[in-house]
């Protein structure tokens, strides 16, 4: 009866949408055409929201992580930058895990830890530094504090051992990171190879879009940014290597791993690479279950990056222009001694939220070995922001700011790869621990992004789901003695 009745009023809504139209003056036409489009917003808007109340938030989550590459991009591609599919995705997962929508309602309760305390009160400090520093309500200061400091990727780290408390939970995550994978890797690729009618969206193809041209960018259009995330996506598919059962499957993902390092390789990025050398040997070796294919990756990436300079036209004299490239080098030193004089003379609150571009031209040094770059000014601003993520913190929140920064830093991540829980999350665990030094490498190069704090975050959350699963007993059916007599 109530699927006729929600047939009816559907036939019905049609009907009366046909005779509007049909009806309507032709000199209305075009008002009624953009009614018509913000109805249908709405409706869109009150429909995405309602499946998200009743859906699993495992599925929210990964959508939102595997719509993050378009992140700033949308417009672009045609939707209206405050309507960001993945920010939304992200904010409506976390609202309805804290309301205790259905598909949560029997699921246990936040556990507030250390790491959670400190992580909201570097929010809240960072938010009144950018409230006075009058940056809060600008877009770009705006959006910095909520994506890449960040409020949503804290809140995602929150809500995510709630979202992805049983394996089977985990496995959409893990799927979606592997398909992922593909679509970074095999874009990069193609975008490599001037295979331009294979690239999506076209957008990547616009050299004077984005940044980083000529490099492997990705729908980031920031080659730095890509090749973190394929670096992420690659670790997932070594944990779907180990765990999946169907062999055909694992046959995929190792391929998929394969394409990922081929495309973290394509990014030309310096940091992505030691980050990647380092991550990866570090992790393995820091596992005993994980030392015996130390060797096979290693021979298994070695093989991927010959091959790919022998195969791909052009790769080798590219590669070779990035080692020996010193300019980026000197715009990174000068970039960090600016921001080093201007911790020493604001050290305890610093200059305040997104402040660095404002202030910066007064603290360049000239130094006795390098050439002063980087210190090109538009009236008084530096075009440049710091490439150090902890400088940055260091510049605009002061050392008050940074080391709450830090500090929820290593008892959220390093409170996740402490976390027991079922075998299963072991390989998660060396996931985590691989993706979290790459990503440490890589801040410690580059500005703050939204990719990197999100991913971070959003694994660290399901690791920390170990937490919320009871111990199983050792000897679950053996009777206790009072029941046998």
């Amino acid at each position: 009866m109530r699927a006729r009745t929600l047939s009816a009023a559907t036939l019905v809504g049609i009907g009366l949408a046909v005779a509007a139209v049909v009806l309507t003056p032709s000199r209305s036409f075009e008002l009624t055409i953009g009614m018509y489009e913000s109805a249908m917003t709405l409706v869109a808007l009150v429909s995405g929201a309602f499946l998200v109340w009743r859906i699993d938030p495992a599925y929210t989550l990964s959508a939102a992580i595997f719509l993050t590459p378009f992140a700033g991009h949308w417009t672009r591609l045609g939707v209206a930058g405050p309507l960001s599919p993945d920010r939304l995705l992200f904010a409506a997962a976390i609202v309805a895990i804290v309301l205790r929508a259905p598909a949560v309602a029997d699921r246990p309760r936040f556990r507030l830890d250390a790491a959670h305390w400190l992580l909201a009160l570097a929010v809240a400090y960072a938010t009144a530094s950018a409230f006075f520093a009058g940056t809060l309500f600008q877009s770009d200061g705006f959006f910095k504090l909520v994506d890449a400091f960040g409020i949503l990727p804290f809140l995602t780290f929150l809500v995510a051992p709630i979202a992805f408390r049983t394996a089977a939970q985990r496995r959409v995550l893990l799927g979606t990171l592997v398909a992922l994978g593909a679509y970074l890797g095999a874009t990069t690729l193609f975008d490599t190879l001037n295979l331009d009618a294979l690239v999506f969206p076209k957008y990547i193809l616009d050299a004077g879009y984005g940044i980083h041209p000529g490099r492997g960018r990705g729908p980031f259009v920031d080659a730095v940014a890509n090749g973190l995330a394929l670096y992420t996506c690659g670790v997932a598919c070594v944990i779907a290597v180990a765990t999946w059962r169907s062999g055909a499957m694992r046959a995929v993902a190792a391929a998929i791993g394969v394409l990922c390092v081929v495309g973290a390789f394509l990014s030309l990025e310096r940091s992505v690479w030691i980050g990647v050398g380092v991550a990866t040997t570090v992790a393995m070796l820091a596992m005993p279950g994980m030392r015996p294919y130390f060797l096979p990756v290693v021979v298994t990436v070695a093989v991927a990056v010959a091959g790919s300079l022998l195969l791909i036209p052009g790769l080798s004299p590219l590669v070779s222009e990035r080692i020996n490239n010193k300019g980026t080098l000197w715009d990174r030193k000068n970039l960090n001694r600016a921001a080093i004089n201007m911790v020493e003379a604001k050290p305890v609150i610093g200059f305040g939220w997104n402040q660095f571009t404002t202030y910066s031209a007064d603290y360049f040094e000239q130094a006795a070995d390098y050439p002063l770059t980087a210190a090109g000014t538009i009236g008084r601003n530096t075009r440049f922001g710091v490439h150090n993520t902890p400088l940055t913190y260091a510049v605009d929140l002061g050392l008050i700011g940074v080391t709450l920064w830090v500090g929820g830093l290593v008892l959220g991540v390093g409170g996740a790869l402490a976390s027991r829980g079922p075998p299963d999350l072991l390989p998660w665990r060396v996931g985590l621990l691989a993706v979290a030094l790459a990503t440490l490498v890589v801040l410690n190069a580059t500005p703050p992004s939204a990719w990197g704090n999100r991913a971070l975050w959003l694994l660290a959350g399901a690791v920390y789901a170990g937490r919320y699963i009871a111990p199983v007993p050792r000897y679950p059916d053996i009777p206790p003695a009072s029941a046998s007599r």
